[in-house]
């Protein structure tokens, strides 16, 4: 599977839908605005018009998204809760990148990461650029050195951001 990013499937199929592809062909989950089940069979991802099923929610656990696909997100619009658990090609890069997308500076509320191996302190502090995020859960990231800096350099950026921790 080639893990570049299409951008005529993008412009043919628009983002949601093209994202949708990418997410479950590496072993992600999607969840669409107003529904409560998430998708995880490539095959059996709905059909409709251009645009229908907006992608809401991404459970990236145990997948292997990578930084070459994170174009995929930048079209996104209503994304509004991003799991990344167990993904061993995430690293700050990626984690810089995500808080760079303009859309999900506006639409990103809750995030999570939890045992990713390889998100150092640099990667966290990115995501204050993530300026509507309302909750951050961080869990089991042995790269994290300056825990208390780190966090107090966050909670200073987004003042009304929830930050839950469960690191050693």
């Amino acid at each position: 599977v080639s893990r570049r990013v299409d951008h005529e499937r993008i412009r043919a199929v628009g983002p949601d839908r093209a994202a949708s592809e990418w997410l479950l062909r590496c072993g992600a989950l999607v969840r669409y605005q107003g529904s409560p089940k998430w998708q995880q069979d490539y095959n059996g991802l709905p059909t409709g018009p251009r645009g229908k099923y907006k992608i809401e929610a991404i459970n990236a656990t145990d997948s292997c998204i990578m930084y070459r696909g994170f174009d995929y997100l930048d079209g996104l619009e209503h994304v509004t809760d991003i799991k990344l658990e167990k993904c061993m090609y995430i690293q700050d890069e990626c984690l810089q990148r995500l808080s760079e997308t303009s859309n999900l500076q506006k639409s990103l509320q809750k995030l999570e990461i939890i045992s990713c191996g390889n998100v150092t302190d640099k990667g966290i502090l990115a995501l204050h650029k993530l300026t509507n995020l309302e909750y951050l859960y961080l869990s089991d990231l042995p790269g994290i050195r300056e825990k208390e800096t780190t966090f107090r350099v966050l909670q200073q950026a987004l003042p009304n951001l929830e930050l839950e921790l469960d690191l050693e």
